[in-house]
C-alpha cells in the first residue's frame, strides 16, 4: 500500500498526459521515424549481432558438441537454440509494441469515460 501512496502523483502525471494528449502531424511523423528506427533497430540489428556472435564466439554453428553448465550437448542443439533465441528477439520486441499500443489506447479509452464503442 505504501508503494502506490508513493507513486500517486507520478500516477496523476501520467493520467493526465495519456488523457489530454493530441497527435499533430508533427509529433506523428517524429514519433513514426523514431519508431522506425526502434523496430529496425530490435528486430534486425540485435538478432543479427547474436547470429553472429553465437556462430563465430560461441562456435554455436553445429561443427562440434559443446559443454553447457556441465552437460555435453550436440551440436545441432545449439543450432536449434540459436535460431530459437534469434527468432525470439526478432519477435519478441514486436508482439511487445503491439501489447503496448492496446493497453494504452485501452487506458486512454477508459481515462476519457469512453466504454467499447469506436469510430
Amino acid at each position: 500500500m505504501k508503494l502506490r501512496e508513493r507513486f500517486t502523483p507520478q500516477i496523476e502525471v501520467a493520467e493526465r498526459f495519456v488523457k489530454e494528449w493530441e497527435w499533430t502531424w508533427t509529433t506523428a511523423v517524429l514519433f513514426s521515424v523514431g519508431f522506425t528506427f526502434a523496430i529496425v533497430i530490435s528486430m534486425g540489428v540485435i538478432p543479427s549481432f547474436w547470429m553472429y556472435f553465437a556462430n563465430s564466439k560461441l562456435k554455436w554453428d553445429g561443427a562440434a558438441s559443446h559443454k553447457i553448465l556441465f552437460v555435453n550437448v550436440p551440436g545441432i542443439w545449439l543450432t536449434e537454440l540459436r535460431d530459437a533465441v534469434a527468432m525470439g528477439l526478432s519477435t519478441g520486441p514486436f508482439l511487445t509494441f503491439l501489447v503496448l499500443a492496446a493497453v494504452m489506447q485501452n487506458w486512454r479509452r477508459k481515462l476519457r469515460g469512453a466504454g467499447g464503442e469506436t469510430r
